[in-house]
């Protein structure tokens, strides 16, 4: 009788606990919907109320240098654990299937960004050969410069942009967009980068991707000579951009350099910079980083390329490498792949700081005015007030939105596919004082202020992410976000 008696109290207590958990998980879905639909709602009003390329008046944007040929694979599916031999591991180049299954490893476990040069040639056609068997295998046009160059194209710009490229890639590109790099009839061998992605929390063998992203490799020809910057320099005068956009100097890392003079790729940097000197102080020039890991060719963009541009763009990652190696002259391999926000903001100031005083080193006409950074979980741009770059605010929340599009490969913002990682407040630096906190408001999520750096009065917008969390495309996220922050940013 007693166990009798007692199984409808224990019956009853399951009953109840089942209630509470009920009501908790609808309690979450509840504020999560209060946090995210006001966000949403208030970046599309910031979006559509500041749009550009409307009308008569059409901005226009030139970008350097080369295009390639993506094929997008399934990393894991590609690349099998059992081969990993000894713990992963960092190579600034990649010569066997050995360093190539340690370096991808490498990285997956920090689910951090990276791009490397594979050397062996043989090695890199037979890992693409085996790609092309993989049934979700697929092609895309690749680079940065054609990427930018299509965001722009569809924000309503009018695009040039240089790269030489076959017949077939050139299909990629909407007609009006023009491309200026290659003679008429000269056959063309585009460069192939594989794209190994995965998802946040997938596993390769005992490691788990702490968020979704990308390991690039390549084994190109053409981009790291930049073969179109001549070409490119023939048309800017006719054309007269209102913005240069400098990028794909990372395909200078390695090939052909370690075999031909490197005193090669010092003077096509040097080329680079009378690029951009040759434009007027009204024709705005942004350089986009990427993933770097030689020190020399670092440098040489510390003292040929920073000094001379307005704005940098880049990620997390190529934030703390940039600002490592300005400061201490090392390269950082790996950094936070998801940084709190007064690292990041610690870590522009800094960048700024350096940049600046490269600026005046150089003796350089023009002068660092824009920064922007963008990650997982939020956007984060820099300008100086007073200068040619207008609606921060806009900016970082029509980047907050490319960056979810892309991401999901829609233009809709579904919030069943999205998720904030923002904090109710955050710091904006680290060095904190608890008079330095702000507070997240979902009906104003875009916090923008002002600080004073180095006597120059800059303005600072952070804009959360509504992170996709279906993702279907990770590679040319970076070069899609960016250029939509810069779309909005350039008055003309």
């Amino acid at each position: 009788m007693l166990k009798m008696a007692g199984a409808p109290v224990k019956l009853g207590s399951i009953i109840s606990f089942c209630i509470v958990l009920y009501a908790v998980y609808f309690r979450r879905n509840d504020i999560s919907d209060e946090r995210l639909s006001p966000v949403k709602e208030h970046l599309l009003f910031l979006e559509s109320e500041n749009r550009v390329g409307v009308g008569i008046s059409q901005p226009k944007v030139a970008l350097g240098y080369g295009a390639c040929h993506d094929l997008f694979v399934n990393a894991t599916s590609l690349i099998n654990y059992r081969d990993l031999k000894g713990n992963p591991e960092h190579f600034n180049e990649i010569s066997t299937k050995e360093e190539f299954v340690k370096s991808f490893t490498y990285f997956f476990k920090h689910g951090a960004a990276a791009e490397r040069f594979m050397s062996n040639s043989k090695l890199y056609d037979d890992l693409v050969e085996q790609a092309l068997k993989l049934p979700d295998t697929r092609w895309a046009i690749g680079g940065n410069a054609p990427l930018m160059a299509r965001r722009f194209f569809i924000e309503g710009w009018k695009v040039m942009f240089g790269a030489k490229m076959s017949e077939k890639l050139k299909s990629y590109i909407p007609e009006e967009i023009l491309i200026v790099g290659g003679d008429k009839n000269e056959e063309v061998r585009d460069d192939v980068h594989m794209i190994l992605e995965y998802k946040a929390d997938e596993m390769f063998g005992i490691y788990k991707a702490p968020r979704a992203n990308r390991y690039i490799m390549h084994n190109d020809e053409n981009n790291p000579l930049l073969s179109s910057l001549e070409k490119l320099g023939e048309h800017l005068p006719s054309f007269k951009p209102n913005l240069l956009v400098i990028s794909g100097l990372q395909m200078m890392d390695n090939f052909p350099f370690k075999q031909v003079d490197r005193d090669l790729r010092a003077e096509r940097l040097d080329l680079v910079r009378e690029q951009i000197l040759s434009q007027p102080l009204n024709t705005l020039a942004h350089f986009e980083m990427a993933s770097y890991v030689d020190l020399e060719l670092l440098q040489h963009l510390t003292t040929k390329v920073l000094p001379y541009v307005d704005s940098v763009g880049m990620n997390e990652q190529e934030l703390s490498n940039l600002n490592s190696v300005l400061e201490h002259g090392q390269v950082v391999v790996v950094a936070d792949s998801n940084p709190r926000i007064a690292t990041a903001l610690d870590q522009m100031r800094n960048t700024f700081r350096l940049i600046r005083e490269k600026n005046k080193a150089f003796g350089s006409n023009r002068k660092l005015t824009r920064m922007h950074v963008h990650t997982l979980a939020y956007q984060a741009i820099m300008t100086v007030q007073n200068s040619d770059w207008k609606r921060t605010a806009a900016a970082a929340a029509k980047a907050s939105l490319t960056a979810h599009r892309y991401v999901c490969n829609t233009q809709n913002i579904d919030l069943g596919k999205t998720k904030l990682l923002l904090d109710d407040s955050f710091s904006t630096t680290t060095d904190n004082d608890n008079t330095s906190r702000v507070f997240f408001e979902p009906n104003k999520p875009v916090a923008c202020w002002e600080e004073t750096i180095e006597g120059d009065k800059v303005e600072i917008c952070v804009a959360p992410v509504l992170i996709c969390t279906e993702a279907q495309l990770t590679a040319g996220a970076g070069d899609n976000i960016s250029a939509a922050g810069l779309v909005l940013q350039v008055e003309i």
